[in-house]
């Protein structure tokens, strides 16, 4: 593949992640909203109920709205979080076709896709995200790559084109 590909792919890749930060974003924000609007009728409810209660005149029959617009609410989330994950997931796949396989021996970047070895890094060496301690096998295949220099913070080797350090997370 040569650069201008390289560069397409990279910039496809940027932009699918901007759009799922977008979306997660702006759902998570109407969430909120109906979050709130879940919270006040509990409080509602609860002082109605109490009222009831002190007055003597507990019926269910009197709160029965209220509990069925609280359900209802319940539900809107799940259903807006169902959707969020829906579009999220096909992002995800859009990504996975994107971003190559792995080399032998390597695994993925659960936050950018980028090689590392596993059990050698503990930092991704191009966004410097936590890495995953264990993976599966299904993640990492055969023999792992030559490194070439080593990190001037702790003196681990580095990956050819390394932006931060796999061992110490300090970018090099």
């Amino acid at each position: 593949m040569n650069g201008f590909q390289n560069d397409e792919i990279s910039k496809a890749i940027f932009d699918i992640e901007s759009k799922k930060k977008t979306i997660a974003q702006a759902s998570n924000n109407e969430q909120n909203v109906i979050r709130q609007k879940i919270h006040e009728i509990y409080g509602k409810l609860g002082e109605t109920t109490y009222d009831l209660y002190v007055d003597g005149s507990f019926e269910i029959e009197k709160i029965t709205d209220t509990l069925e617009s609280l359900k209802s609410l319940h539900q809107t989330l799940k259903e807006k979080q169902a959707k969020l994950d829906e579009i999220l997931s096909r992002y995800d796949e859009e990504l996975k076709i994107l971003r190559p396989a792995p080399p032998a021996g390597q695994a993925q970047c659960p936050g950018c896709g980028t090689a590392y070895i596993p059990g050698e890094m503990l930092f991704c060496s191009k966004c410097g995200g936590k890495l995953p301690e264990k993976t599966s096998d299904a993640d990492v295949g055969g023999s792992a790559p030559s490194q070439q220099t080593i990190c001037p913070h702790c003196n681990a080797p580095l990956l050819p084109g390394s932006v931060f350090c796999a061992s110490c997370g300090n970018k090099v």
